[in-house]
């Protein structure tokens, strides 16, 4: 009686189970005028099961599948199984311990809410949402063209009129490509340190060829109050001579956040990408790890770091914790700039283990080409500014964007697979400056490294 829809239920398992799993994130960290921007390219992957009548059945079935397929909890199963267009995001978060756990107690708030032009169409799939940020679920579909073909060009989240963050991927290529045999393309933005409203508006700019379409999908949510978990540490550490402590660590629903404090009398200049390879390690061997690119300083000037960590415990707990640093970016202070004499068109200062060449001074525009040998090592040397002999400030801006006033210039990095990267700025046409001027690194491969670790309790 049933032969038919057991078929059905059963071929159905059977694209669950070879559902492919990866994961590939890549952030660009640009200051100021390049706008700190990353790049975060989300999982895709084939069309699960479908509710229908028979949902018991199928609720079993994907019960069984997602635990012995993808490794989930049987409570996150059931989890997909009930709440309408999850399906798309599950390879998403997966292999998240924090987000399937937010998931698993109740964070996560379906949207479902679509907009679509001119054969594409974007959908809001859904948010898990605190007091102290926001993870964005979207993806976006099309019955007529291939996804390959577009382009992301930015994110933003707004609350009324007012742009409370933007992901603006500039001059950079994101092609919107699913897995082999989907029909869409699924994403995952996390938004921090930004305050919401409940009502705000999801949108994204898609390159179709020459256009871009707009996308705007206003909506509505609950925003979960939530308490934060602080350990306070305060256990010092020495790499390579460079004293760091760490002060505590804080664990949000969504986030987990590692507070470090560099001694300013170190002889070495920490970089922005100081902590990518940081990891927590509880006393299960469950291991928590920096998201690349993405720590930063609390205050420009100051002497404190916090470093995101792509997961939360925050649902877990932990009875021990062991922090490591890994290779942790940095180099001498006196080293950490280049000084450029543009009326004599050469380098007056420049690292001793330098990886400039090639300065060209032209049509009131220098450039340099940046060497990089590695694959990581792409993206890694960027500037936001440079500063003249009377310490006057110019900012660097993207290349389409207008500059806006007299002390902006633009700027732009272009990649080479031949010579490296080609970094290049204009000079200031309608104010002076005075020679040399002075472009310090913030992002230079440059490491130290020590077997270093810290034990909490």
């Amino acid at each position: 009686m049933f032969e038919e829809e057991e078929k059905k239920l059963e071929q159905r398992k059977k694209s669950i189970d070879q559902v492919e799993v990866s994961k590939e994130k890549l952030h660009f960290a640009v200051r100021s005028g390049f706008e700190r921007a990353k790049k975060e390219q989300a999982l895709k992957r084939t069309k699960i099961i479908k509710r229908s009548t028979w949902s018991i059945v199928i609720a079993a079935i994907l019960l069984i599948s997602f635990v012995t397929s993808i490794s989930v909890s049987p409570v996150f199963a059931s989890k997909v199984a009930s709440i309408p267009g999850m399906d798309r995001i599950v390879a998403l978060i997966q292999q998240d311990k924090g987000l399937t756990a937010a998931i698993e107690n109740d964070f996560y708030q379906p949207i479902n809410l679509s907009q679509e032009k001119n054969g594409i169409t974007v959908t809001l799939d859904g948010v898990i949402a605190d007091k102290k940020g926001m993870v964005v679920f979207y993806s976006v579909h099309s019955k007529e063209m291939d996804l390959s073909t577009l382009e992301l060009k930015y994110l933003q989240l707004s609350s009324g009129m007012n742009p409370r963050y933007r992901l603006d991927l500039s001059n950079y290529v994101l092609n919107l490509t699913p897995k082999a045999g989907a029909n869409f393309y699924s994403g995952v933005e996390t938004i921090e340190r930004v305050t919401f409203s409940n009502a705000s508006s999801w949108g994204m700019g898609i390159k179709n060829g020459d256009k871009v379409e707009h996308f705007n999908i206003p909506f509505n949510y609950k925003l979960m109050d939530v308490e934060n978990k602080s350990i306070e540490v305060d256990k010092e550490v020495t790499i390579e001579g460079q004293r760091i402590k760490l002060k505590q660590i804080i664990v949000n629903p969504i986030r987990t956040i590692v507070r470090l404090e560099e001694d300013p009398n170190n002889s070495k200049k920490l970089l922005a990408r100081a902590f990518d390879e940081l990891k927590l390690v509880d006393e299960m061997g469950r291991t928590w790890s920096a998201m690349p690119g993405n720590s930063f300083k609390v205050l420009p000037k100051g002497n404190l770091w916090e470093v995101p960590l792509m997961e939360s415990f925050y649902f877990h707990d932990p009875k021990e914790l062991t922090l490591t640093f890994g290779k942790v970016a940095a180099m001498h202070k006196d080293e950490a700039h280049i000084l450029i004499d543009t009326e004599a068109k050469e380098f007056l200062e420049q690292p001793s283990k330098s990886i400039f060449s090639n300065l060209q001074v032209k049509d009131n525009k220098v450039s340099f080409i940046v060497q990089v040998d590695k694959e990581y090592d792409k993206n890694m040397v960027h500037f936001n500014k440079f500063i003249d002999a009377k310490g006057k400030e110019f900012y660097l801006v993207p290349e389409e964007r207008t500059p806006g006033s007299i002390n902006r210039v633009r700027g732009t990095v272009m990649n080479d697979p031949e010579v490296g990267q080609k970094f290049e700025f204009e000079l200031p046409a309608f104010t002076t400056f005075t020679n040399p001027i002075r472009l310090d690194l913030d992002f230079y491969p440059s490491w130290i490294e020590e077997d270093v670790k810290i034990e909490i309790k």
